[in-house]
């Protein structure tokens, strides 16, 4: 078996593969799930990578694997549901998160490309060979609720209402760090408003 190299999975994401849509008025592009098992099946071909998924703390996570040198490296990630697809959107969302982790279509998160994505493109090595470490974005940081009917949600995600009725818990500040997300999420959204 020939080297792989894997500084081709960081390539540029061509143009034609591209989509585009709008989110709370922000235009984002990105790339379906097929383009990212094409660029895997191109680079290191079909038989030297795999995808998995399990359950953690509610989240559905993606596991995309590569065989490296004869070892196999598994890079992780959660995705979010789109309004139109359900579970499958989480599906296809998570893979493509796991693939952005290898470098694929990380290109699109360079604000300063046209229509790119909020996140600011992560900073490494100008050519060094492989992928180049991910830096959060702001959802993969972002606290997810691991309790109630929103459970498995970002808590961005989550209802005003739902932030407000927490709040009014009488029991809610056992947990301190959690109580003063909560708060904090709260006092942002309505100094928004």
């Amino acid at each position: 078996m020939s080297k792989i190299d894997l500084s081709k999975l960081t390539q540029p994401t061509p143009e034609d593969r591209i989509k585009h849509r709008t989110q709370a008025g922000v235009k984002l592009s990105y790339v379906d799930a097929r383009y990212c098992m094409d660029v895997l099946d191109d680079v290191v071909g079909p038989e030297n990578w795999s995808d998995d998924y399990k359950e953690v703390k509610g989240l559905l996570m993606c596991g995309v694997s590569i065989n490296v040198n004869g070892v196999k490296v598994t890079k992780w990630d959660t995705g979010t549901e789109a309004n139109f697809e359900g579970e499958k959107s989480i599906v296809s969302d998570s893979f493509k998160r796991a693939c952005v982790k290898w470098g694929i279509a990380r290109d699109l998160y360079d604000t300063k490309k046209a229509g790119g994505n909020a996140t600011p493109k992560p900073q490494g090595v100008p050519n060094a060979p492989g992928p180049q470490p991910v830096s959060p974005t702001a959802k993969q940081t972002e606290y997810i609720l691991d309790f109630g009917k929103h459970s498995g949600k970002f808590i961005s995600d989550v209802p005003l209402d739902y932030l407000k009725w927490f709040l009014n818990q009488k029991d809610n500040k056992k947990d301190e760090k959690k109580y003063n997300v909560f708060l904090s999420e709260y006092h942002k959204r309505k100094t928004n408003d």
